[in-house]
Parts: structure tokens; C-alpha cells; sequence
């Protein structure tokens, strides 16, 4: 399929690239190796030291981990989609290792719940745990399924022509804002009215980091449909990822630019032209894309005479999501050894995940509301010959930004010892729930340090060290021009908040991105090649 657009094969003057990226996360990653792969001159720049966005992964002593990339779904059959697109991006050099049956355990007070893999399993299980209530899973698993057919729909806008918006966002959209208007809670007390029920088929609210009160229930269909079928983790840990995209792009002529910090995005008559650097050097292209959010990009980056009015206030009224802690613990012993499954393990103050959260913002003596537990240790099969006798624990955690904001314009490191206080009193929280979880950790401990929000931003240059861009609240689906084509031509959105939260939604986005640019279906061509690829 051919899309209408702008003309294609009309240049900037003088431009030497085709598409500049702004940040290396996976939006910018795909997208690069779609265009590279397809004869264009692209460049990605990133500000940090380490390209990859959210997918890198960070060393110490000996031990490493990941900073975003703990479980992935739809990635175990190489005939989906998302799968048959990470092949094309990285040559298919990239492996992929299933993780437990159980992928996910839900532990409260009183019990531990399992999800297994499978739509069939899934609804058994829970039924077991809930016999009264087996006709609202059901239910509740036929809205996951049709959230997702509809939202199919809903993106496909993302790659139409802006002035065909009051058309396409009507006649498209609304199957899928039929569900993202509406709370997840509310949808869900539609179904049930045992709270224990709620708690549980929301206890992966902190994947997009929005309680079930205040989050869209399609952000959560989207989330939870993904993971049915259980999860998968990059053979050679997170940072494979750019290990065999960044070859895709550089074999093609492309360039993977790090310590390239963007200051502002050039713009003439209304169109993206190039981006300025920190440093003053001034780049030109036919398109730029940015991977840096959409209140960095249309707020910051943007010069202000270009910054769309419609826009800037609809970011005045979506906040930007919460922070995290992360606790990342060096381990003595195999995986094995000390007892770590390649399950995630959520940890909850209670069934009511709105009230926990609440209680935590107002009190920080309160419960933690939820903490993830996450070993890439335990789901790499190539864990052992890298890191022989070792194995490593990520320990999640949603924090307000408020509690670090005093602490603003200090450096890493740097921050003084009110800070570090704060930061040993959180870390010794956080290791009562770990060793509550896994006793055999105790006295195993050879490494641990504590990230806060201010790491976040520091390192991935998140606005107030949000973990996943805008909050994924209903209003913020309701917003027409957040989408890949930004109200600047030529200027394109990758990541969290053209899509949705997670790392495949965000390679999906690359995806929508290069179809703009290309002015061709890209997926579709993708899943054709591979299906004639295996026929033959």
C-alpha cells in the first residue's frame, strides 16, 4: 500500500541526510534500520555516552543489568508481527528466550496468584482462584481481544496526512476510544464487584505506571493482551538489542552519533530542516524524528514561534507519569543456586492499588504501594558464559519526582548527604521486600546501588525522570495531534508517546515512521517478505 503525502523525493537543499533521529531509544533504533535497509542516509544521535535508549544496559563490577527491557511479548512465534519486525531490524542475528510458564506472580498478604502462559490458561487459573467469578474473566478477556483489533485501526491514523484528520480520527478512532476514555477501573467494576478480582487483574498497573483509577482501561488491554501468551527476553541480555540493530544501520551508510546532545530543531516555513547541537553544529535533513517525547519535543526543542498552540496546552493537562526506584543488586551465586526464577514477581501493599499509591505520594513512611522483582539473570541462557558464578535482582519501585525535586541542578554523584540518606533509608525498604521474596539472597549481597527519578533524567533525559513519557490517562488519547506526524511537517514522533508504553510498542512507532517517510506500508511489506522468504 502507498500512502498519501508530502512529496517524498523533494530534499532540503543541501541536506545530507535523509532522516535525523533524535535519541537511540528502540522508536529510533527501528526506524533507522527500516530506512537504512531501504537505500536512506540516516543518522542517530544520542546524548549519553551509551546509545539505546531504555534497552541499554549498564555494568559494575562484573555483573550487569538492564535498565527497561526486563520481559517482552508476542516474540516467541516468529510469524507475529513483532517478531517478523525485530528480525527485519536486526537482520535476524537476534535470539529470543522463553521465559517461565508463570511469567508474571501477583504476591498480596494473604495470596500469591500466578499468571500463566496462554489465554486458555490464564482464564483457568484465575478461574480457579475466583469460581465465581469465571463469566466476568471471560468477559473481561473478549475486551482485551477486541481492544486490540481496534486499535489496529486507531493507528493506522498515525501515518495519514494531518489535513485528513477530521475525516480519519472520527471514522477510526472511536471503536478504540469507545475503550480509551474510560478508566480501567471503571471498566472493570462493569464486570465485578469483587474487589479482590480488580486488584488482581490489575496487578501489572505498574507496567505503564498508572493506577487502575486514573489509567485508560485500552492503555491496560494493550498491556495485558501482550503478555497473554507470556514473555521472552533478548538472548545476550538487553543490550543485544543495539548490538545487531546498530550493524543494520552502519553496513547501509548510516551513522549511530553518542555524546550528541540536541539543543534546538531547525525549522523554516513551517517544515523540520535539521537539528542544532549543544555544541553549535548545525545538521540538515528531509525529515527529522525525534525519540525525545512530546513535551520535550514540541516544549523544549522546538523554537517557540513554531511550538503548536493546541499542543502546548494539552500538555499543560496530561502530566507526565511517575518516577521509579531501581535497586540493582550483584549477586554471589548462580541464578540456580540462590534461588531466582525467571518469573516477575509483583509485591503489593494491597488490593486497592489506587489507595496504595495515594497513601505512599502523601506519606513516604507509608508501604511501598508495589515493587517489581526482575532477574535477567534468570531468563538469559547466555547469563553463565558471561558472568560464570553470578546473577543479578532489579528491584522496581513508582516514587513521586517531588520527593528529589530539591535536589534539581546537582550532579550525579554529587548530590550531598541528605541525599544519599534519603537514598540508603529507600534501598534498606526495598531489600526487606527482596529478601521477603528470596530468603536465600541473604549474605549474597556483593553489589548494590539505588537509582531515583533524578537518574532517570539525568541519564535518559526524561522531563522529571518519568518512567514512561505522558501518563497514559484517558485524556491523553484523546489528544488528535499526538501521533507520528507532529503539526510541523517533516517532524515525526517515535516512542512512548506516539504508541503506548514498552519496547515493542516503541519499535512499532520506528515502524509507523518510516511507512510516513517511505510513503509505503512498511509492516505489511515486512510480514509479505518474511511469509515468501519461508515459502520458499
Amino acid at each position: 500500500m502507498t500512502l498519501p503525502s508530502q512529496r517524498a523525493d523533494a530534499p532540503a537543499r543541501g541536506a545530507p541526510f535523509d532522516a535525523i533521529f533524535i535519541g537511540s531509544g528502540i522508536g529510533s533504533l527501528g526506524a533507522a534500520a527500516v530506512l537504512a535497509r531501504h537505500g536512506l542516509k540516516v543518522l542517530v544521535l544520542e546524548r549519553h555516552s551509551v546509545a539505546g535508549g531504555m534497552t541499554h544496559t549498564f555494568q559494575r563490577k562484573g555483573y550487569e543489568w538492564d535498565v527497561g527491557v526486563h520481559c517482552l511479548g508476542k516474540l516467541h512465534d516468529p510469524d507475529a508481527p513483532l517478531r517478523r519486525v525485530f528480525d527485519f531490524v536486526t537482520d535476524g542475528a537476534l535470539g529470543w528466550a522463553r521465559m517461565d510458564r508463570v511469567y508474571d506472580r501477583l504476591v498480596f498478604d494473604d495470596q500469591r496468584y500466578d499468571f500463566v502462559t496462554g489465554a486458555e490458561a490464564f482464564e483457568a487459573e484465575l478461574g480457579r482462584a475466583f469460581p465465581a467469578e469465571r463469566k466476568a474473566i471471560a468477559t473481561y478477556l473478549k475486551l482485551l481481544r477486541g481492544v486490540e483489533r481496534a486499535s489496529q485501526r486507531y493507528f493506522i491514523q498515525h501515518v495519514l496526512p494531518r489535513w485528513l484528520t477530521p475525516l480519519t480520527y472520527p471514522a477510526l478512532g472511536w471503536p478504540f476510544r469507545r475503550h480509551s476514555n474510560r478508566t480501567t477501573r471503571d471498566v472493570l467494576r462493569s464486570l465485578t464487584s469483587d474487589s479482590r478480582l480488580l486488584g488482581v487483574l490489575t496487578g501489572q498497573w505498574g507496567n505503564y505506571a498508572l493506577p487502575p483509577g486514573d489509567s485508560s482501561f485500552a492503555m491496560h488491554a494493550l498491556m495485558a493482551e501482550y503478555y497473554l501468551e507470556g514473555g521472552c527476553y533478548p538472548v545476550g541480555g538487553a543490550a543485544s538489542i543495539l548490538g545487531h540493530i546498530a550493524p543494520v544501520i552502519t553496513r547501509a551508510g548510516g551513522q549511530v552519533r553518542v555524546r550528541a546532545e540536541v539543543k534546538e530543531i531547525l525549522v523554516r516555513d513551517g517544515r523540520a530542516l535539521g537539528v542544532r547541537l549543544v555544541s553549535g553544529e548545525e545538521l540538515l535533513a528531509r525529515h527529522v524524528v525525534s525519540g525525545a517525547g512530546a513535551a520535550q519535543t514540541l516544549g523544549v526543542l522546538l523554537p517557540e514561534a513554531w511550538r503548536p498552540p493546541e499542543a502546548v496546552r494539552a500538555l499543560q493537562r496530561i502530566p507526565q507519569s511517575i518516577g521509579h526506584l531501581g535497586l540493582y543488586l550483584g549477586l554471589r551465586g548462580t541464578p540456580e543456586e540462590v534461588g531466582l526464577p525467571a518469573t516477575n514477581v509483583w509485591v503489593h501493599a494491597g488490593y486497592d492499588h489506587d489507595a496504595n499509591l495515594r497513601a505512599f505520594r502523601a506519606d513516604a513512611s507509608a508501604p511501598l504501594p508495589v515493587v517489581y522483582l526482575s532477574s535477567s539473570s534468570a531468563r538469559d541462557p547466555s547469563w553463565a558464559q558471561r558472568h560464570p558464578g553470578r546473577s543479578t535482582l532489579t528491584a522496581l519501585c513508582p516514587v513521586p519526582y517531588s520527593w528529589f525535586e530539591k535536589w534539581e541542578g546537582t550532579r550525579w554523584h554529587r548530590r550531598g548527604p541528605e541525599y544519599e540518606a534519603l537514598k540508603a533509608q529507600l534501598s534498606e525498604r526495598l531489600l526487606s521486600v527482596v529478601f521477603a521474596q528470596f530468603p536465600r539472597l541473604r549474605g549474597r549481597v556483593e553489589h548494590q546501588e539505588l537509582s531515583t527519578p533524578l537518574s532517570t533524567a539525568h541519564f535518559s533525559n526524561r522531563l522529571q525522570g518519568s518512567i514512561y513519557g505522558l501518563e497514559h490517562s484517558p485524556e491523553r488519547f484523546r489528544q488528535p495531534w499526538l501521533r507520528s506526524r507532529l503539526p510541523i511537517r517533516d517532524l515525526l514522533l517515535v516512542g512512548q508517546d506516539a504508541v503506548s508504553v514498552g519496547v515493542g510498542a516503541s519499535l512499532m512507532s520506528g515502524v509507523l515512521a518510516a511507512s510516513v517517510i517511505l510513503r509505503r506500508n512498511v509492516l505489511g511489506d515486512i510480514v509479505r517478505q518474511s511469509s515468501s522468504l519461508r515459502a520458499a
